[in-house]
């Protein structure tokens, strides 16, 4: 059965495992939620990357809202700010900055797939004013008001001016940071508004309908009221939590745009003749977007690892390998790693679905197809020599090259898989830095399911063996061994 959200009600996954009464990853992040509030009528791959980065402004934005009520809440509220007050402003000035670079990188991502030329819609807004959205122009209110009352911010008299100098450049860098990137954000938000109104498209939508807000925020201000409860009128109250959940959210509502780009992707080199140029720019694409999730990835750390360890329990068993659509990337692209299944499977997290696009043509099947269609190799050669014979392909730009289509598509492939597994060390980086070496989140659900030490389901060992699996793309990393010889 569903759980309620207000009025409302929360799907649920497709997980077996664990109790009903404890949070999951799912459950605790509003996975399923968050996709059943994507626009049912968005399904070209450029309707879902514009669905996915409005409904990732939207999150950003309201944890940019509540920070920015809270700094003022403590300049109006505290006249004589203790060193923990500094601290946590400063904290709190930092997350902001931090936030709103994630948010300039995205726009980069959204103009150059969505403005540069004329996108895949079927549908148009009504509109293109940006006070749709209202949460945008609250954050800019806030910023402007906190920047009027900066003079506000009074430390106690026995502090020294260093720690003064140190929360003040905080707050003007914010301020700084923010009016330089409002106008940024501000002028991508508004021509993905313009540009979606002026498309040409058979069905006029209101923007609302594309991006319904409140439906978007509630998930976090469920898991918050179900799991960290605390007075509604601290408005000083930490937003570590909201942190927490904010950015694994933001991770979910982009994962569809990389899942139906890789689709699209495969069904594009499956076409004959094939169409490698398309599928070159969306392997472009999915890159790009992992190389916005390493910045992403490191926003936990705008909290210390004392202040995460502090509410980590509530998540009880719940981890962030339980992530579907990070699966469902995975398989599409072409990982098939044996070991990977049996973990997997193992974990009880290897859903119907999933079992399906394992069986299914993956991206890099389709890629192997091409290379046989194109003549470049045998269908039964064996790795060495598929490796050997793609490498004869993979000329330096200078050369006269027939299969120079090739040769930019596996370039674009191997970007990919090198920002998956650049976003992979991170990701454990990071969960070092926070919880250090001890047990993580998944142990308490995982740890009785393990075999031996190798396939231990803890956090942290888990996300080390996903550096050893085998490549998505073999070929075309193996190919680089021939180089040498291939280039003389």
């Amino acid at each position: 059965m569903p759980e309620s959200v207000g009025e409302e009600l929360l799907p649920r996954c497709q997980h077996s495992f664990g109790r009903p009464d404890r949070a999951h990853y799912c459950s605790y992040i509003g996975v399923p939620g968050l996709l059943a509030t994507f626009y049912p009528q968005a399904e070209t791959v450029d309707e879902i990357l514009l669905c996915s980065g409005l409904y990732s402004y939207t999150l950003w934005w309201n944890l940019q809202e509540k920070e920015l009520a809270a700094l003022l809440h403590l300049a109006e509220n505290a006249p004589r700010l203790s060193p923990t007050e500094c601290y946590a402003a400063i904290k709190r000035a930092n997350r902001c900055v931090e936030v709103g670079r994630i948010m300039l990188q995205q726009g980069v991502i959204l103009r150059s797939e969505l403005l540069r030329r004329q996108a895949d819609f079927n549908f148009r807004f009504a509109s293109a004013n940006t006070s749709q959205l209202e949460v945008f122009h609250s954050v800019a209110r806030l910023t402007r008001q906190l920047e009027s009352q900066i003079g506000l911010f009074r430390l106690e008299p026995d502090l020294p001016d260093a720690v003064s100098d140190r929360l003040l450049n905080s707050l003007r860098d914010l301020i700084l940071t923010h009016t330089d990137s409002f106008n940024t954000i501000q002028r991508d938000f508004g021509d993905l508004l313009w540009a979606t109104h002026e498309q040409p498209a058979p069905q006029v939508v209101r923007f609302e309908d594309v991006v319904p807000a409140a439906r978007l925020l509630s998930f976090s201000r469920h898991t918050l009221s179900e799991h960290h409860p605390r007075p509604e009128a601290d408005g000083a109250s930490s937003q570590d939590e909201l942190t927490f959940i904010t950015a694994h959210q933001a991770f979910e509502v982009w994962f569809p745009a990389v899942i139906h780009s890789i689709r699209q992707a495969t069904r594009l080199l499956q076409e004959r003749p094939a169409r490698i140029w398309e599928a070159e720019a969306l392997a472009r694409r999915v890159a790009d977007i992992f190389g916005l999730f390493g910045r992403m990835i490191h926003i936990p750390q705008t909290m210390s690892a004392a202040d995460y360890i502090e509410f980590r329990d509530e998540l009880k068993a719940g981890s962030g390998v339980e992530s579907y659509q990070f699966r469902a990337i995975e398989l599409s692209a072409g990982l098939r790693d044996p070991q990977y299944r049996r973990t997997v499977e193992r974990m009880r997290l290897l859903t119907q679905d999933l079992v399906e696009m394992w069986e299914a043509p993956s991206l890099n099947t389709a890629v192997m197809a091409l290379l046989v269609d194109r003549g470049i190799i045998a269908a039964d050669d064996l790795p060495a020599t598929v490796a050997y014979k793609l490498g004869r392909v993979l000329l330096p730009a200078r050369h006269a090259n027939p299969n120079v289509d090739i040769m930019a598509l596996a370039e674009s492939l191997v970007r990919f898989e090198q920002n998956i597994e650049l976003w992979r060390t991170d990701h454990i980086a990071m969960v070092t830095r926070m919880i250090g070496r001890k047990a993580g989140t998944g142990a308490e659900t995982y740890g009785g399911m393990a075999q031996d030490e190798e396939e231990y389901f803890d956090s942290l060992p888990y996300l080390r063996n996903t550096l050893k699996y085998q490549k998505i793309f073999p070929a075309l990393w193996d190919a680089r061994d021939f180089l040498s010889a291939a280039s003389r």
